[in-house]
């Protein structure tokens, strides 16, 4: 999945919250973080409120 079809998916299904995984770490991936990041800042602002980008390796409570 590419940032704009993450985008338009999050347009589509209205989530309360989407959490981008598997982004980086293996060569075949062709968009890190920063592209993604470039990607939503065109994005409509309820959008970009939605993503929440995980710190790697930590716990963290979702609260849902």
């Amino acid at each position: 999945m590419t940032a704009r079809q993450a985008v338009e998916l999050c347009r589509l299904l209205t989530p309360r919250t989407a959490l981008p995984i598997h982004y980086e770490g293996w060569h075949h991936f062709r968009e890190n973080r920063d592209a993604i990041e470039r990607h939503l800042a065109s994005a409509p602002v309820d959008i970009q409120d939605r993503f929440r980008w995980l710190p790697v390796g930590t716990g963290v409570d979702l609260d849902v």
